[in-house]
Parts: C-alpha cells; sequence; structure tokens
C-alpha cells in the first residue's frame, strides 16, 4: 500500500509548520521540515532581490532535493511543511526569464525520480494577518519583506492550487484569515474534517 505524503504549502507566515506539527501528532506521521534559516543568501536576498535571487534558489532547491531524496527512505507515512515544487514557484516571481529556464531545467533533472507528495494542503490567509504572524516569529531577514512580494507569492500559489484542482490532484484550500488552528481546539476539528477523508480517517485514538 503507497504511503500517505502530506505536503502543507502557502505563502510566507501563513502557518504551515504549525500545521504540519500538529498533523504529525495527530496521525503519527512522520513530519518533515524545511531547512530555512541555514540559507547563507537570505539576508542579503531580501536586501536586494534582484542580485541574490539565483543564488538563494539554487541553495534551497539542493537543500530540498537532499531532504525529498531521503524521505524516499522513510517507510512511515509523511506530513511535510513544504513541497519541493515552491523552488519554481518562488523562482518564477524573482529571477529573470533566462536565470528561470535554466533553474526550471536543472529542477526537472533533480526531481525526475524523486517520490512527490499525494495530497497538498494549501494555507492562505489575508495580506494583513499574513504581516503580523511574520512579525510575530520574529527572523530578523523576514523583516525587508514587501507587500508587494508577499501578494505575488499568494497570487502564484493561488494558480498552483487551481491548475491541480482542474487535474483532479487530491488538493484543499484552506483560508486561515480568521483560524487559529494552534490555539482553539475547535478550529483545529474543522481542518482535521476536512484532512480525514482524503487520507482515509487514521487518527489516532
Amino acid at each position: 500500500m503507497k504511503k500517505t505524503f502530506i505536503a502543507v504549502e502557502g505563502p510566507i507566515g501563513v502557518g504551515k509548520t504549525s500545521l504540519a506539527h500538529k498533523l504529525s501528532q495527530t496521525y503519527g506521521f512522520h513530519e518533515e521540515n524545511e531547512i530555512v534559516d541555514e540559507n547563507p543568501f537570505l539576508s542579503d536576498f531580501y536586501d536586494d532581490i534582484s542580485k541574490w535571487s539565483f543564488q538563494t534558489e539554487m541553495f534551497f532547491l539542493c537543500n530540498r532535493y537532499k531532504q525529498f531524496q531521503d524521505l524516499q527512505h522513510v517507510t512511515t507515512d509523511i506530513v511535510s511543511d513544504y513541497h519541493i515544487y515552491k523552488n519554481k514557484i518562488f523562482a518564477h516571481n524573482t529571477l529573470t526569464t533566462d536565470e528561470y529556464s535554466k533553474f526550471s531545467r536543472i529542477y526537472d533533472i533533480l526531481t525526475e525520480d524523486l517520490e512527490m507528495p499525494n495530497m497538498i494542503i494549501f494555507l492562505d490567509a489575508d495580506l494583513s494577518v499574513l504581516q503580523q504572524r511574520i512579525a510575530q516569529r520574529n527572523r530578523s531577514f523576514e523583516h525587508q519583506i514587501e507587500d508587494d512580494y508577499l501578494l505575488q507569492l499568494q497570487h502564484a500559489y493561488n494558480r498552483y492550487y487551481n491548475e491541480l484542482k482542474s487535474e483532479g490532484a487530491n488538493v484543499i484550500r484552506i483560508d486561515t484569515t480568521n483560524l487559529d488552528f494552534v490555539g482553539n481546539s475547535e478550529d483545529y476539528q474543522m481542518i482535521l474534517n476536512l484532512v480525514d477523508p482524503m487520507i482515509g480517517g487514521t487518527q489516532d485514538e
């Protein structure tokens, strides 16, 4: 039987890691978190996106490729707070046409044999909520994130969700603007009510 592999995706600050952690606890899944803080280019990237975007995206791609490669040896079900495809979403918004063409070819080569998530939970929230959540987690390199950049990511993720939905992929989208699934058990249960049927009702009792 093929294992369940859930990816939680969405724009910066939307709550991906928090939800992935709670789902891993609820369902007993292996929890996989992306490596962010170790990227040496991030601070420079937010200072000057056009200058540092290729280096930043390549670092993330190589790290996420290695993580997804290692996940192929995990025998239990998995929930991850990212999908490796996010590299293309971010790169498309920051790289020049020529840079993106090169990046995309490298991405396709690296990922052609990887096991990919078979379910994606897309989270979204109003811009003001994303800003609040980014401020609350207080990562120094995120202080420079501009509103336009967040809005571009939101639109890109919505396009990706709609594309997958139209293809019949196993995806759901949840607006978390008015949800507190970390502190409010009813809000979290609402999410479980959406997720549980899609993975066969395997909540740990």
